[in-house]
């Protein structure tokens, strides 16, 4: 298995095995064809350029060329100038039947969608790791207005069952402004709520823009690394910011979540208000102790385990109440949005090199007054901050306004609050010079950097493997996510065609080793998932009817085929020599593309 991961982690690899395997099926597609038929195949060669390695077999010559960028099937007779000996002529391609010539052209296509489908179809017989419909609610949203709380786990729309993310992200957007009946499980009890989606105008990732349902949910968590307010119940116990809370009276804890559920059920409090109050007013008993088990990092970044066990009835527990409500002035903030999590506590600033374009804003963040060990509480004009995800939504919306001013600022004036490593509170007025780009369809836009590493990460719910119910049900999802995808690469195509997202947006060999080796690094699931939808799009661009495309060759024979005889040698040189320069012209395209993208941040 090591091996397999070193193999695995390296791009260049991984790059070539992905598209050695896509290329391979393709041309074994007209390979196969071809000899079906009886034409005689010259030439197999998987890559262009100088021979690295051939063997041949009857009149076959097997080819691995040294540029793994594509491949090619040569049959005799190809070569329109050719005088071929009519003894020869039923073995070669140019003189079969225009039907059987069409089914060769159309074969590689054909065994790249074969390929994905089996793939897709095997991924589902062993599992898809797909995300449970666990929610995490932003502040002032949809879902929280509904009374909808994070950690809340979606079983059923409108009595279907949800079984991931996927389909309950996939309901929400299909019902704008309509009613749903929902049931959660919350903290171990079903609770039945109803919620209204509201209606939103987002931008699809090919830059047209449609209607969806949105509540204001995202699948990431907080970790339990908590944030220690100075005075707070937590400072009372000697607890410190960056501990991470494991287990709460011997229940695990591996989200924030999570710690306000086990604060609910053990104190009996809403909020850390009102478990002062109880305190005070002697609600509790002395017969329920609580036990804390963190885990802590001293010196050196070593980590130790640490037992805090305290009743609620202990004299230091009283005196913190007194003292809390005292200054306190009434302020019941519920547990859900009074504790934080390090997530979001400023460990340092990324280091940049010289002349790097986030330069000025990372000096920006730090001269207002942002420093290491701060953690971001509020931003004046829209509230709390309780996870990353809510402040990186923030930031997009703020550019996005920027955007549409036809000043188009050149900075970004923010007023926020953090809470400094003592615990205390501060105010900052920030600054930040708003950096000018391109998005990833190559349009001009405005950027609010935010170049800082944190003191801990947000969690992802570990993926659940959904394995199809039989064979059959595993081959019906195979095909519905072949003609998910197919249907995909087909609104882009249409899109590059008509213009809407620009040529910069296609990508080449360096586009796609990219994604080779991010793929690789995902595992081997990961890997073979973007293999099947990458020889789809393969697939799919070859059926594109240019001169130099297997849809090319398609398009001439129909137009043989209805002009009753093979046409004109003359026009089918010209329309080689098209396809050529065509050819040419998609690779200076591409290769211009994907060295913009190795020197563009």
């Amino acid at each position: 298995m090591e091996i397999l991961q070193t193999i695995f982690s390296n791009t260049i690899i991984a790059f070539i095995i992905l598209i050695g395997v896509v290329v391979f099926v393709h041309e074994l597609g007209h390979f196969v064809a071809g000899k079906i038929f009886g034409i005689q195949v010259e030439e197999f060669s998987i890559g262009f350029g100088p021979k690295a390695f051939s063997i041949k077999k009857g009149t076959t010559d097997y080819r691995i060329n040294w540029f793994p960028l594509g491949g090619y099937v040569r049959f005799y007779g190809a070569d329109i100038e050719e005088n071929i000996p009519m003894e020869n002529r039923e073995k070669s391609i140019l003189h079969a039947k225009v039907y059987k010539r069409a089914i060769v052209s159309f074969a590689g296509p054909l065994a790249n969608f074969i390929l994905s489908f089996f793939v897709l179809t095997g991924i589902s017989v062993f599992g898809i790791p797909q995300e449970l419909p666990v929610i995490s609610v932003l502040p002032d949203s949809v879902a929280e207005s509904f009374g909808l709380e994070t950690g809340d786990k979606f079983l059923k729309i409108n009595e279907k069952e949800v079984a991931n993310w996927s389909q309950l992200s996939s309901v929400i957007s299909k019902n704008a402004e309509n009613k749903l009946a929902v049931v959660i499980e919350r903290d171990g009890k079903d609770v039945q709520l109803e919620l209204i989606p509201k209606k939103e105008e987002v931008e699809t990732i090919f830059g047209n823009t449609q209607f969806v349902g949105r509540i204001g949910i995202v699948n990431s968590f907080n970790s339990p690394n908590i944030v220690v307010i100075k005075d707070s119940f937590f400072a009372s116990l000697g607890l410190k910011s960056g501990d991470k809370i494991l287990k709460i009276n011997g229940k695990e804890t591996n989200y924030l979540y999570e710690v306000i559920y086990a604060m609910r059920r053990t104190t009996n409090s809403k909020s850390e208000y009102t478990l002062a109050q109880n305190i005070k007013n002697n609600k509790y008993t002395p017969n329920s102790p609580i036990v804390f088990v963190i885990e802590r990092k001293g010196e050196n970044s070593k980590t130790e385990l640490l037992t805090i066990n305290f009743k609620l009835t202990d004299n230091k527990l009283k005196n913190w109440a007194e003292n809390y409500l005292k200054h306190k002035k009434l302020q019941d903030i519920p547990w859900a949005k009074d504790l934080l999590s390090t997530d979001q506590t400023v460990s340092l600033f990324s280091e940049l090199p010289k002349g790097n374009k986030l330069i000025s804003a990372q000096e920006g963040w730090k001269s207002c007054g942002l420093s290491p060990g701060d953690t971001l509480y509020a931003v004046e004009g829209y509230g709390r901050i309780l996870s990353l995800s809510q402040f990186y939504i923030w930031l997009d919306k703020l550019t996005k306004s920027a955007m549409q001013q036809s000043d188009k600022l050149a900075k970004a004036n923010i007023k926020m609050d953090v809470i400094r490593a003592n615990g205390t509170q501060a105010s900052l007025n920030c600054g930040i010079p708003l950096r000018q780009g391109v998005d990833h369809l190559n349009r001009e836009h405005l950027f609010l950097d935010f170049p800082l590493q944190f003191m801990t990460q947000n969690v992802a719910l570990k993926p659940v493997l959904f394995k199809a119910n039989s064979i059959l049900d595993a081959f019906e999802k195979g095909f519905h996510s072949m003609l998910s995808q197919m249907s995909l690469t087909l609104t882009s195509i249409k899109m590059l065609v008509t213009g809407s997202i620009p040529l910069s947006n296609l990508g080449g060999p360096i586009a796609i080793a990219g994604v080779a080796g991010d793929a690789a690094k995902g595992g081997l699931m990961t890997f073979v998932f973007t293999m099947a939808f990458i020889s789809i799009n393969v697939g799919m661009m070859n059926l594109l009817p240019l001169p130099a495309l297997d849809g090319g060759a398609l398009l001439l024979h129909a137009v043989e085929s209805a002009y009753g005889k093979p046409l004109p040698k003359s026009i089918q040189l010209g329309v080689q020599r098209a396809g050529i320069l065509i050819l040419l012209g998609l690779f200076v395209v591409v290769f211009y593309n994907d060295i913009l993208r190795l020197i563009r941040f």
